[in-house]
């Protein structure tokens, strides 16, 4: 089993301070997080204020100096909003600056605002996002590529530096509802990411995770050498009076910053599609924490946080679990105990 953290932050200044204050606690708690044996860092894009990263790779880049071993992932790039060439010239300097240590996690994106800010039709999204990959892939595996495509055209370019990875970095593909995502991936033996705690029904998820085990193997790929990645809250207490005074306000607050405005304007791509997306959002407001506790998040004592993931890799297929820590303003000590809670008392027990 592997694990890592989540940066999908939410920035609250009367508690973080300044965003100098606020980054460099996030370094201090990803140094601390490669000497505790995590796996991986990974790090979400979005253009909404005040959460996530607008270019990810500019911090990645100053994570992988400061670090050796860990490896450092996107979760996810949102390709449709870029040029390709500009993302494959950026993320092969993380790959350089890290010495290979590049999982670079792609997806299409939910919230219409991130497209507004963009300049880019949500409705080609798909095309996009197809198209980007393509030619990153090729900008990263050829040391002269051409490319004439419908939104890029590029004739004899090269891109430098080229990745330390060969023939690329891992990629790792955003899958949570559509089964064509499922299946896409599996076709092109990619790595998944998902956020099961959207399926009301584990059984849905399993039915995703067959079809895209079948397309692997079809695609030559055996099962086993993919990672399929979950990512929850998490906190660690040693107590439940210690769980309730800290988890229960942070993910209150990261639950009201959800509703705001700038998250939810025009919410999803295709309401028709996305209904079940739009039925998360919509409980927002009626659902309790112990609900929260028990579907979307990892938090107890070691013992309930060892029962969850046990629970949670078995009706999910998860190996790799990726965890927001620092969600909800939660002080920053608060986050260096639970981390190093959960890496000597939870973490030895699945490896």
């Amino acid at each position: 089993m592997k694990f890592g953290l989540l940066y999908l932050t939410d920035y609250h200044p009367e508690v973080h301070g300044t965003y100098t204050t606020y980054y460099e606690q996030m370094l201090e708690q990803i140094v601390m997080a490669e000497a505790l044996g995590f796996d991986g860092v990974w790090f979400a894009e979005h253009r909404i204020p005040r959460f996530a990263f607008g270019n990810p790779a500019v911090f990645m880049a100053a994570v992988a100096r400061m670090t050796s071993r860990i490896r450092l992932g996107t979760a996810v790039s949102l390709l449709p909003l870029h040029n390709p060439v500009r993302l494959a010239e950026d993320y092969s300097m993380v790959d350089v600056l890290s010495g290979g240590r590049l999982d670079f996690g792609v997806g299409r994106g939910l919230y219409k605002y991130d497209y507004e800010m963009s300049g880019v039709d949500m409705a080609e999204s798909r095309p996009r996002f197809d198209e980007c990959l393509e030619v990153i892939l090729k900008a990263w595996s050829q040391e002269v590529f051409t490319h004439q495509g419908q939104f890029f055209q590029y004739d004899t370019h090269s891109v430098t530096p080229r990745p330390v990875q060969t023939p690329h970095p891992p990629v790792y593909m955003a899958c949570v509802m559509s089964p064509e995502s499922y299946e896409w991936a599996g076709v092109h033996g990619h790595h998944i990411l998902t956020a099961p705690f959207f399926f009301t029904r584990f059984e849905d998820q399993q039915t995703r995770l067959a079809l895209y085990y079948h397309t692997l193997e079809k695609a030559g790929v055996e099962p086993t050498q993919r990672d399929v990645v979950g990512a929850y809250h998490l906190y660690c207490g040693d107590n439940d009076a210690e769980v309730l005074a800290i988890a229960e306000p942070g993910l209150r607050t990261y639950q009201a910053f959800g509703k705001g405005a700038d998250l939810l304007r025009g919410a999803v791509r295709d309401p028709s599609q996305y209904q079940a997306w739009q039925r998360f959002y919509e409980n927002r407001e009626t659902i309790t924490f112990e609900q929260m506790r028990a579907t979307r998040a990892v938090i107890g004592t070691p013992d309930e946080c060892a029962m969850r993931i046990t629970q949670l890799s078995r009706e999910y297929g998860l190996n790799y679990f990726m965890f927001e820590a620092n969600y909800g303003g939660i002080a920053h000590p608060d986050v260096l105990r639970s981390l190093e809670r959960f890496a000597c008392e939870v973490m030895p027990r699945f490896r």
